[in-house]
């Protein structure tokens, strides 16, 4: 794919979810079934919930892992960062009552905590897929400090190529401590055939109408709810792929874990798990 394409494909996604933000979140309030081996994984590697655990959340959407993970592991101290291009997304969870920028200090987080009766989220917008480009690369981009268990759900299906995809697995690498957990999921709608079927439909119009050379392997355009001209990117991925991307990072992380779920069918998201070295 060539540079102007993937610039494209990013505006595309860019303006998406700038204008669908609030319908996007309205359809993703409910936690994913594979959140829970997730947390088992954090669950096993803590089991001292004595300590405060820190999460790094890249593209972290609406918030709703962070929601997900203090209902369900209460007793579990967290400390969260989370970085997204859309701020929309982010205050449609929380509010700003719920989010604090990354520098805020340890008090003004425990006496929100304690007021809130949930951790804050320290957040900072960046545009991510500008980071992935620049010349110094996303980790350079990203300005937290190093973390227990860094996650990226629902967001590697927007990045074009290959090599923007390993880049994002080695800034998240970057950013956790040895011996700490990173977490990622791939889609795969293509295992479903009523998403495969309605997605070379709607990709055959899209690229037409935007007037675009034909995309990688893999790569689609989708519709959002029957709406004329409301496109964004998205990328199905291959086990094949996944197993390329793992191998590629192996001499920084050892992956511990894999498993499909989530979907009606239970295998639309594919998930590693990653131990730094």
């Amino acid at each position: 794919m060539d540079t102007e394409t993937v610039e494209t494909l990013c505006r595309i996604d860019a303006a998406f979810y700038r204008a669908q933000s609030e319908s996007f979140s309205q359809t993703r309030k409910a936690p994913w079934p594979g959140w829970v081996r997730c947390l088992e994984t954090i669950a096993a590697a803590y089991p001292d919930d004595s300590r405060t655990i820190s999460l790094f959340d890249l593209a972290c959407g609406n918030l709703r892992f962070e929601s997900f993970l203090e209902e369900a592991l209460p007793d579990i101290s967290f400390s969260l960062y989370a970085i997204d291009q859309c701020d929309e997304l982010v205050s449609s969870a929380r509010g700003q009552a719920g989010i604090v920028p990354f520098d805020a200090d340890d008090d003004t987080v425990e006496r929100m905590r304690s007021e809130q009766g949930m951790a804050p989220v320290r957040y900072r917008h960046l545009d991510i897929m500008e980071a992935l480009r620049s010349p110094s690369g996303l980790a350079s981009h990203l300005a937290a400090p190093s973390c227990d268990v860094c996650v990226a759900f629902g967001f590697m299906h927007h990045v074009p190529t290959a090599a923007y995809r390993e880049q994002v697995v080695s800034s998240l690498i970057a950013q956790t401590r040895p011996g700490g957990y990173i977490i990622v999921s791939f889609w795969m709608f293509l295992n479903d055939p009523g998403m495969a079927a309605r997605a070379r439909s709607i990709h055959e119009q899209a690229l037409g109408e935007l007037g675009l050379p034909p995309l990688d392997d893999g790569d689609y355009l989708l519709g959002w709810k029957g709406l004329p001209g409301q496109y964004r990117y998205c990328h199905s991925f291959s086990e094949a792929e996944i197993d390329c991307l793992s191998a590629a990072v192996s001499d920084r992380a050892r992956e511990i874990s894999r498993f499909s779920s989530d979907g009606r069918t239970g295998d639309l998201n594919f998930y590693l798990v990653f131990k730094v070295l």
